[in-house]
């Protein structure tokens, strides 16, 4: 974790700001502790990652999906791999087109929420230069990304451990903000939506993104998350790609 992120975090919980006590080697932190100087509550660091993961974030469906994500992780890359393909496109087609809604121009800094395996963070590199910022409350899948990160040698990457309904960051520090990871699953996916565009500049893009299977076309449950849009944002877009198999909706915060 580089100490210029310390700028950009607070605590999930009561957005306070934290202080770093830990070691630190260069401009990276390596571990140590963050703590809210409001509520007091702390958060470790370890090998560079934070854990922001608060009690709060460990409602019934979002335990399911991290036990879920955390046995999927080593598979993941392969199995949507096949699934894309046996559905007729790659899933390099899928990322390329599901990142050109962003709108990334040159500079801007990403953050993404549920980033998995780190499959999107090349396509980001395509557009800028800035900071990317990738979460998820799945250990095994933030191991694998960040062995990708290392492996790959992407450059102002931070990973951080977490869950959409309490990021934690200071209010408008992104230029985009993707968020999916099967949202219409979540605990509450409404205040995940609310933190997604509470995080991002004003008058700048949130995607959301999620699958649908035929089963979800006829309950509507690709429309449940436009019920979750706060009035601070106004909807672009809502579209499907790849027949159907994925929504994606376009955010601006106003």
């Amino acid at each position: 974790m580089l100490k210029t992120s310390l700028e950009i975090i607070c605590c999930p919980y009561c957005k306070g700001e934290v202080r770093f006590v830990g070691e630190e080697k260069d401009d990276e932190i390596v571990k140590g502790v963050l703590e809210c100087l409001k509520c007091r509550r702390q958060y470790l660091i370890k090998d560079g990652i934070p854990d922001f993961r608060i009690r709060e974030c460990y409602g019934m469906r979002n335990i399911i999906q991290k036990a879920l994500y955390d046995v999927y992780a080593p598979y993941y890359d392969l199995v949507e791999e096949r699934f894309a393909r046996r559905m007729g496109f790659s899933e390099e087609k899928i990322r390329s087109k599901l990142v050109s809604t962003m709108r990334i121009r040159e500079g801007d800094n990403v953050l993404e929420v549920c980033i998995g395996t780190g499959g999107n963070i090349p396509y980001y590199r395509k557009y800028t230069s800035g900071l990317i910022v990738g979460i998820d409350i799945s250990d095994k899948m933030l191991k694998m990304c960040r062995e990708k990160v290392r492996k790959y040698n992407w450059g102002s990457v931070e990973l951080m451990l977490g869950c959409a309904e309490y990021l934690p960051f200071k209010d408008s520090m992104f230029d985009r903000v993707l968020i999916g990871g099967a949202i219409s699953w979540f605990t509450n996916p409404r205040k995940a939506v609310e933190e997604a565009v509470r995080v991002v500049k004003r008058n700048s893009i949130v995607v959301i993104y999620d699958q649908v299977s035929r089963i979800d076309l006829i309950l509507q449950r690709d429309k449940m998350v436009l019920n979750s849009i706060p009035r601070s944002a106004v909807i672009l877009n809502f579209r499907y790609l790849f027949d159907k198999h994925f929504y994606v909706i376009g955010l601006r915060k106003k």
